[in-house]
């Protein structure tokens, strides 16, 4: 036999080898894969933040606070710079707005409305998330898994703030472009300062929920408690010594600083609000974690 068909021959032999171990990795492929395939897919675990944010954007919740801060807020200005326009097309001849609106006027437009239909927003979601005992079955499983009372409250609450604030704030950041564009430049500090004041007004109004949590169950008795105490917070005003400290100032200081009022005429309110604010939580969760079922 000459070398030619012996190299040949080992040639055809080396194929046939690599075709065999070829054929023999693909069975062996095939199981794995059919049994990789069957595994379920491991899912993250349902810690109590994540189930706090999914019920917020599941419950298409995000979608009222969507309607109720950036999408109204957000039409006040430009209802009162064409103010004439729309009444001369209802047919208002007897109205007379006045002609020296500019953005004051446009920033209250907006604080009006995040102030009445934004905050029952607020509250509404605030309330369905604090209610904790309010079905005896869903408070029983929650209280069987977790550990303290501190979890039953404070990440219901904070992923509800979180998502005001952030409706908030982008309404706010759209608002200051309407102002820009249809009555010029703005001072950027007094609009980042109204915006601050406003979301510890209504982290407060947040935190009343939350102390209401601590003594009512119904989410309509939470929100009713919340609300009459907003409606009685400016009385501590006619108490003269107490009208530099009344926090309900705080909504509307949007406005005034637009109107020359100074930052530091906030503080004290501020102060107030962040206090009150934490203590309301804190009287919620050790209310929660005493209260049986």
């Amino acid at each position: 036999m000459s070398e030619r068909s012996v190299s040949r021959l080992s040639a055809a032999g080396r194929a046939g080898t690599r075709a065999a171990a070829k054929a023999v990795a693909e069975q062996t492929r095939g199981p794995a894969r059919t049994a990789e395939a069957a595994m379920p897919r491991v899912r993250r675990p349902l810690g109590l933040w994540r189930l706090e944010v999914l019920r917020v954007t599941r419950t298409r919740r995000w979608l009222l606070l969507l309607i109720a801060f950036p999408l109204l807020g957000a039409a006040g200005p430009l209802v009162v710079r064409h103010l004439n326009r729309i009444l001369e097309v209802l047919g208002a001849d007897g109205a007379n707005p006045p002609d020296d609106m500019g953005a004051p006027e446009g920033m209250a437009a907006y604080v009006s409305a995040s102030g009445q239909i934004g905050l029952f927003v607020a509250l509404g979601i605030a309330a369905a998330a604090l209610a904790v005992d309010h079905r005896p079955g869903l408070a029983a499983f929650y209280r069987t898994r977790t550990r303290q009372a501190w979890d039953l409250v404070v990440p219901r609450w904070t992923v509800c703030a979180a998502a005001v604030c952030i409706a908030n704030t982008v309404a706010t950041g759209i608002v200051w472009a309407e102002l820009r564009w249809l009555w010029g430049p703005v001072p950027t500090d007094r609009i980042l300062y109204g915006a601050l004041f406003n979301t510890l007004y209504l982290l407060m109004a947040l935190g009343l929920v939350a102390g209401a949590s601590a003594f009512l169950r119904r989410p309509v008795a939470l929100f009713g408690a919340a609300l009459v105490a907003l409606v009685l917070s400016p009385l501590p005003r006619l108490w003269k010594p107490m009208r530099d400290w009344e926090p309900s100032s705080l909504g509307g200081a949007g406005v005034e600083l637009l109107e020359n009022a100074s930052p530091g005429e906030f503080v004290r309110p501020a102060i107030v609000a962040v206090l009150v604010t934490l203590t309301m939580l804190s009287l919620a969760v050790w209310r929660v974690g005493r209260r049986e079922m």
